[in-house]
Formats: structure tokens, sequence, C-alpha cells
């Protein structure tokens, strides 16, 4: 399997993102977040309100760091684990049509949010746009690593 491949499995196998954002004063803020994709696997979707800080952070700097991962109780979940972690653009999306596809993805894999409390007005979607990956496979040795470009 090649790195890339490795990116696509992670991205399509988790449900949470790690999401590092920038604000005002230069410092960091990470958050968990819901995402969903389609086939490409450096492209992630996520909902948020139009008046959050992570909205407000993106529109100012769209530069963010991320990791998507899982927690491993024993040692061969450890064994197991692929993970990926880097850098990317972030953009809040204007494009309707855009738009309307990020729900249908979110909503397909999380049809909770369809239940979201407020006027769909009051929420925005985010693209995230995956750039510098580096994607970790313990199935090959522990703490193997390599980079992907997008």
């Amino acid at each position: 399997m090649n790195v890339k491949e490795t990116v696509k499995e992670v991205v399509q196998s988790h449900n949470l993102i790690h999401l590092a954002t920038i604000d005002s004063d230069g410092v960091p803020c990470v958050r968990g977040l819901d995402y969903a994709t389609d086939d490409n696997e450096n492209i992630l979707y996520v909902v948020t309100r139009k008046d959050s800080r992570k909205a407000e952070q993106i529109r100012n700097n769209g530069k963010v760091a991320f990791a998507i991962d899982h927690d491993c109780p024993e040692w061969d979940d450890i064994q197991k684990l692929k993970y990926i972690k880097g850098t990317g653009t972030a953009s809040l999306i204007e494009d309707p049509e855009e738009m309307q596809k990020a729900l249908g993805l979110l909503i397909q894999k999380f049809p909770f949010l369809k239940n979201l409390p407020g006027d769909p007005s009051d929420f925005v979607g985010i693209k995230i746009e995956l750039k510098e990956v580096l994607a970790t496979d313990n199935t090959i040795s522990f703490g193997y690593t390599e980079a992907a470009t997008y």
C-alpha cells in the first residue's frame, strides 16, 4: 500500500479530525470535529456556526494543522494503528452547490446532524484541504511514517 492509499484508508475509516487554527494573537486553538469526505482523500468537510471562533479564525487565517487518529487501549491496537497528521488550508464554503455537497456528505455519515439546533442559515461549511501529510503505519513497523504532498 502506498502512502496516499494509507491516507485514504485513515480518512475514510475515522470520524474525528483534531483541527488547529490560529487566533488573532497567534495562539493555536485545537478542537475535535466530525468530518466527511467523498473519494478525494485530501478534501474534508465540517460544519460550524457562522459566529464560532473557528469560523472567525479560518476567515482571518486559513492555515491549519490537523491529526486524525484514535486511542489504543491495548498493545495489539497500537501495533495495528494507522494515523495521519500534517498541515493544510481551510476556507469557509461560499458556493451554494459546494455547501449542499458538504452537508449531504456530513448528513449521510452523521444522520443526527439533520437535527442541528437553530436555523440552517446560522451555519457555515468549512472545506479543509490537506497539503502536507505524514502517514504513520505501525503495521509496517512501529512509528513507520511516510510523507504525502497534495
